[in-house]
């Protein structure tokens, strides 16, 4: 929130500078962003009052002004047209500067000389309007410095509020907490409540959980005309464009207390007022000139004709204040803060009403907001309020808490007495009863978000000041360090990695329609997805329980942007229902089990895997690729022997797919996408993924093994081939033949497979080079000829022979 300094010291007597104020707000939890003097350098700006106007030769769009300020008459060609003769605005006659340091001088255009220019508030640096010259009101004093008479070298702080703190949004609430930090005097003016009697317009309210309270006033005989200039400047300041003396007495009136207000023409009205649902099919143009399609779950206020506002976000044309207005209904009410931020989303507006909405306003004090826009209306506008109502179908009980002063000063490890505990907190509006270490606190109106007793404690330490607190080291005696599973997943990270796959990071929310698109069965236990009750969007409306959704829109979006060669790998929680493998993480609320997160990764990759030659072609990725991305993962924390089974299982394609196994651990899945797949989103043919179970391959840590000394006498080579048939398995061979060997088996190698006609049909021949080692002996020939002859038996016992 963007807050003009002077408009704050109207209520609290400080003497700090900007930057010295912004250091309080800071200290005291409302974290200042910057401090701006956006008009810095305006110099030498004259307010003059406009002669005539006559359009300049040859032009259908500029005119030349003839203005005085009180001792000279200038001309000045201006290209706005939304002043008229007898108005006072702002010029940048020769020899001014405006922000920025760019001069002014006489200048001729289409053949008139321009004595300067007439400014609008974006080109004083007072806001972003420039849609036409300032127009300063009648009593604006003509010859008198812009930059002196309106203080437009004031410094403007931006503060970036907490979700927790909505009563930093407004100028009083800042006032308040400057008030409770420094000890200054506080000077917020009383406010008469509701007037009752009859305001001639009737409300309804559906649903008294969507609106705790309305207070709803009628003002007669207004005058709709320009704000004052320092409350145009003010406005500018913070962002908001001047429009009138009424609609800126609403916002003006929203700065100040916190409450978002709205005034309707009475005379658009049709008939009384009901807060309700949307209808289906239900159309709404907004003040943006937007024509919305309401939802069925948007709250509206509505009149006989339908709706005419979105409750909590913006108000609709159709009741909207014009030139022509003189009677006004004006309403403040409190509404549901989840329902708002619905609605703003569904809608995608982001309104100033919104904003502390969300934030919740209390109901409490929600008279102040529309008796403080009334006073202001009829102090700029004229008119009398003639009645009002206040409808609370929710009364607004604040709750009393317990307050153990002895806790605070454990969870803060400072000591701070009781009654300094109770004075801290009564500085903020707090009322506190009790005279013992415990004390009952009943928190002020303007803070809705005082709820808990950890609540008090967080006031009484920003009071204090958290730069008072000494910091203390933990004394447990014990230091943090990474568990075994979370160092084993960061060296498999690093393994990936350093083997040129990239690390993605995606959100952990879908659509259900990605998991059709995966070809997954509605029995699939990946089809019982939870889902999330207020998403950001339809497809991103559950949470995941694979990662390869969030991948394969990776690799969608860096190939439809021509990076057509990608390997990418992500770690991260899916989330499926709570089972005897996958255990919930915790009770939840009410006995509602919180969904297990077990942790997976993911790979995929497509294109070129890699470039051997700089001159050579790329190779197209392949399944080996992703197997051996799996094996590096296996041998970085030193898991049993890698196996694969041939599957089925979606969303692979069959006969290229297969389950990966460490030892008798199933991991995962890995091999090509199903061609349907790909299709559905958009990636290359034949692009490869896995997906493994990361907390089962990491459960044990990095295994850690023996080294083998090797032997200081030089080995024994030789190779081998078996003749079998060729239904048996590569593996069962290699088995038979390491057993045979015996215990001085180093290593073994299958180099060769073998098929043809001289072997006979059905025949294969699997050829393995051997190293046979022994620490003690010499091996020789004989020890050869024996493992050899062991070998050959193996070999028959399997069906084949041994060939020589």
């Amino acid at each position: 929130m963007r807050v003009p300094v002077s408009w704050l010291y109207e209520y609290v007597e400080l003497a700090l500078t900007p930057e010295e104020l912004a250091d309080v707000l800071t200290i005291g939890g409302l974290e200042v962003d910057s401090v701006d003097r956006p008009t810095a350098g305006a110099k030498g700006l004259t307010v003059v009052e406009v002669e005539a106007i006559e359009p300049v030769p040859k032009s259908d769009k500029l005119s030349l002004v003839h203005a005085t300020d009180g001792q000279h008459s200038w001309e000045i060609v201006c290209g706005a047209s939304n002043f008229s003769v007898g108005d006072r605005v702002p010029a940048a006659l020769p020899g001014s500067t405006l922000p920025g340091g760019i001069e002014i001088g006489a200048k001729k255009l289409m053949g008139v000389t321009s004595n300067g220019m007439l400014a609008s508030p974006r080109e004083l640096g007072v806001g972003d309007d420039h849609s036409g010259i300032w127009l300063l009101g009648p009593d604006a004093p003509i010859g008198a410095d812009v930059a002196t008479w309106l203080d437009l070298d004031e410094a403007v702080i931006d503060i970036d509020l907490t979700p927790d703190r909505g009563y930093g949004a407004s100028i009083w609430g800042l006032a308040r907490d400057l008030a409770a930090l420094t000890g200054a005097e506080l000077t917020i003016p009383e406010l008469a409540g509701n007037p009752g009697g009859d305001p001639g317009v009737g409300v309804t309210i559906e649903d008294a959980t969507r609106c705790r309270r309305w207070d709803g006033r009628s003002i007669a005989g207004i005058s709709v005309a320009p704000a004052p200039p320092l409350i145009q400047k003010r406005l500018n300041l913070v962002g908001m464009r001047p429009i009138s003396n009424v609609v800126d007495a609403t916002n003006y009136a929203m700065l100040e207390t916190g409450y978002p207000v709205h005034a309707y023409d009475r005379a658009l009205l049709t008939g009384d007022i009901t807060v309700r649902r949307a209808l289906r099919g239900e159309v709404l143009r907004t003040l943006d000139g937007t024509d919305r399609q309401l939802d069925p779950e948007d709250v509206v206020i509505a009149d006989e004709s339908g709706a005419i506002g979105l409750a909590g976000v913006m108000g609709g044309e159709v009741a909207e204040i014009n030139p022509e207005t003189t009677d006004l209904y004006v309403e403040v009410a409190a509404w549901n803060p989840v329902e708002v931020l619905r609605t703003g989303r569904r809608h995608r507006l982001h309104t100033e009403a919104r904003q502390r909405f969300e934030r919740t306003v209390s109901a409490q004090w929600l008279p102040v907001g529309a008796s403080r826009v009334s006073e202001l209306i009829t102090l700029w506008a004229g008119g009398t309020v003639t009645g009002g109502h206040d409808l609370h179908p929710i009364p607004d009980h604040r709750p009393r808490i317990e307050l153990r002063t002895s806790r605070v000063r454990s969870l803060l490890g400072i000591d701070i007495d009781a009654d300094e505990q109770s004075a801290l907190l009564t500085t903020i509006g707090c009322t506190v009863s009790g005279d013992g270490e415990v004390r009952t606190v009943k928190p002020p109106p303007y803070r809705p978000d005082l709820l808990i007793e950890e609540d008090l404690s967080e006031e009484i330490a920003r009071l204090y000041g958290y730069d008072r607190i000494e910091p203390t080291v933990p004394s447990t005696g014990q230091s943090g360090r990474r568990s075994d599973a979370d160092l084993a997943a960061l060296a498999i990270r690093r393994g990936l990695a350093g083997a040129g796959w990239t690390e993605v990071l995606q959100y952990p929310f879908i659509a259900d329609d990605d998991l059709s698109d995966l070809g997954l069965a509605e029995d699939d236990p990946r089809r019982q997805t939870i889902k999330l009750v207020n998403p950001l969007s339809k497809e991103e409306s559950v949470l995941r329980t694979t990662l390869l959704p969030g991948l394969l829109a990776t690799v969608r979006r860096n190939v439809n942007r021509q990076n057509s060669d990608v390997a990418l790998f992500e770690t991260g929680h899916v989330f499926v229902p709570p089972s005897a493998e996958h255990p919930s993480l915790d009770a939840g609320v009410d006995d509602v089990q919180l969904p297990a997160e077990p942790d997976h990764l993911g790979l995929i990759a497509c294109g070129a895997f890699e470039r051997r030659r700089h001159d050579a072609a790329a190779r197209p990725v392949d399944f080996a690729d992703v197997m051996g991305a799996v094996e590096l993962v296996r041998r970085t924390i030193g898991a049993a022997d890698l196996r694969v089974e041939r599957t089925t299982e979606m969303p692979f394609h069959p006969g290229r797919a297969a389950t990966v196994w460490f030892g008798d651990t199933r991991v995962g899945v890995v091999g090509e996408l199903h061609p349907r797949v790909c299709a559905a989103y958009e990636v290359p043919a034949r692009t490869v993924a896995a997906e493994l179970q990361l907390d089962v391959i990491t459960s044990d840590g990095i295994r850690t093994s023996e080294a083998t000394v090797p032997s200081p006498l030089p080995g024994l080579h030789f190779d081998v081939a078996a003749l079998v048939d060729e239904s048996v398995p590569h593996d069962r061979v290699a088995a038979a033949v390491a057993d045979a060997a015996g215990e001085g088996l180093a290593s073994i190698e299958l180099f060769d497979v073998f098929q043809g006609e001289q072997l006979g049909e059905g025949k294969k021949s699997l050829a393995f080079s051997l190293v046979l080692e022994d620490r003690g002996t010499q091996l020789t020939d004989t020890d050869e000829a024996a493992a050899i002859e062991r070998i050959a038996t193996a070999i028959e016992e399997l069906g084949g022979q041994l060939r020589r």
